[in-house]
């Protein structure tokens, strides 16, 4: 007999079986304790995947084939004001959150969903129900039966708001510097990456070496200034983190012109310490 057969066939009823009275309470009571028993641990691990998936602080969307929530993590009221109810009764849908500019990619990053595929850190702006706009990274995956059937999507976003805000407010800052640096006509200023490639070059800069901001920037010191710059190259060295060293150079300019500088330098390093630029104060020598 194959299994599609023994898969078909209905399990025969106790009634049918040819048992006393007796033996067919006592077979009752097996199978109706192992019943509870079965239901009891559906239960309890029911109750466990939604303590686990209610507490995250992630952004939690599980929806079926055909579109409709199965479940909503309650993090969503705190991130974007909506109940999960909004969505699993009210019919809410992700999309009329999407930020019109990302519309289009979210339908098709949701076709790719719906077809088994996955995605990673997408980047999207939704809003929210008072009005406000975060921003979220959008992972999917697809969620399958142990025999490989897909039934679903899960959705996770995390909120990257405060993140983007911040790297907005630095972006903002460090064009403010170089606009006070272009400003200052007698001091040169300019920074270098962790692994010494020109990142900014103000105009004071351009003024007493001869190279413009085009010419200068990506290129190493060295190739400014040669085996002049060994000096300030060993000093950075040696600078820890969130330091500063002072000294006085020769450096020569692009016409080879001789030129006496006080060069300070500064790490700029974040809260891990990990180094994130050095910037140069340079001052003629009269």
């Amino acid at each position: 007999m194959s299994i599609e057969m023994i898969r078909k066939k209905k399990t025969p009823s106790i009634d049918k079986l040819a048992l006393t009275h007796p033996q067919k309470a006592a077979v009752t009571r097996i199978l109706t304790a192992t019943k509870n028993k079965y239901k009891k641990l559906l239960h309890e691990t029911h109750e466990r995947m939604h303590i686990i998936a209610d507490m995250t602080s992630s952004l939690e969307f599980w929806f079926n084939v055909n579109g409709r929530f199965e479940y909503v993590s309650p993090s969503v009221t705190a991130v974007l004001g909506f109940e999960p109810r909004d969505f699993i009764e009210g019919g809410l849908l992700l999309e009329k959150l999407v930020h019109e500019d990302m519309l289009e990619r979210f339908r098709a990053d949701r076709t790719r969903a719906l077809a088994g595929e996955s995605g990673t850190d997408q980047e999207y702006r939704l809003h929210t129900k008072d009005g406000d706009t975060r921003y979220v990274l959008m992972t999917w995956s697809p969620v399958l039966t142990r025999n490989g059937k897909h039934i679903g999507v899960r959705i996770s976003l995390r909120d990257i708001s405060e993140y983007r805000r911040c790297q907005h407010f630095a972006q903002a800052y460090e064009q403010l510097a170089l606009a006070i640096a272009d400003e200052l006509p007698y001091t040169g200023v300019f920074s270098l990456t962790p692994d010494h490639f020109i990142k900014t070059w103000s105009v004071t800069c351009a003024k007493l070496f001869g190279w413009s901001g085009e010419e200068a920037l990506g290129r190493s010191l060295g190739d400014l200034f040669g085996a002049e710059t060994d000096i300030l190259l060993e000093g950075l060295d040696a600078l820890e983190c969130s330091g500063r060293f002072d000294t006085n150079i020769l450096l020569h300019a692009r016409d080879q012109k001789e030129i006496g500088v006080r060069i300070i330098a500064l790490s700029l390093c974040d809260v891990e310490k990990v180094l994130h630029q050095y910037t140069f104060l340079v001052y003629p020598l009269t």
